[in-house]
């Protein structure tokens, strides 16, 4: 029975050009790679990240480079301190994540100071959010053992959304109001 699984990626790439050495390593952190050492990550074992390493070896293949797959097992204190290194880069990037959720607050805090509500605004945070929104499952797909920030990030991004409905409620407001007061002003007498 094979209780600790992991897949263990080794690979060697020509160091010229270096695009397809940074493009390797840009595949493999998006898959959520611990490095162990360079050129040598570890991922725990499942059908999808072998599906997906093995697509990657052949692509580094095809770039000059060489890359082997395996299977690896460790004692349970080994996977103890995998698991926690995995959960620490996880939580990693959910703190990444929380401080540009409180950059967003902070941008929605300056407008609503400037009394900046314009559509123009509100489709600019809206591009914000819509970055927070897509980037939040990516580190999902990566934390392989629910790292303790995870709940902290969805709630995070909960209260983005929230400020933002209430951004686009104040937006609506000030426009309705300056409609009211332009229909004043075009009334009859003037």
């Amino acid at each position: 029975m094979r209780q600790y699984a992991w897949l263990l990626f080794i690979y060697q790439i020509p160091a010229t050009p270096s695009t397809h050495r940074a493009y390797a390593w840009r595949k493999l952190k998006g898959l959520g790679a611990l490095y162990l050492q360079n050129s040598i990550c570890l991922f725990p074992a499942n059908g999808d990240l072998e599906r997906a390493l093995a697509a990657l070896r052949a692509e580094i293949a095809d770039r000059g480079g060489h890359a082997q797959l395996f299977h690896a097992d460790f004692s349970p204190d080994e996977c103890a301190g995998l698991t926690e290194r995995f959960n620490g880069q996880s939580d990693d990037e959910y703190g990444e994540f929380l401080e540009q959720c409180g950059d967003f607050h902070a941008e929605l805090i300056k407008e609503r100071g400037r009394r900046h509500f314009t559509f123009g605004e509100l489709e600019e945070n809206e591009a914000e959010l819509q970055k927070l929104r897509s980037w939040l499952p990516r580190i999902e797909a990566r934390d392989f053992f629910s790292a303790a920030a995870r709940d902290l990030a969805k709630k995070a991004l909960a209260d983005c959304e929230d400020d933002f409905a209430l951004f686009e409620r104040e937006i609506e407001a000030a426009s309705n109001l300056a409609a009211g007061l332009d229909a004043r002003s075009e009334g009859p007498g003037h």
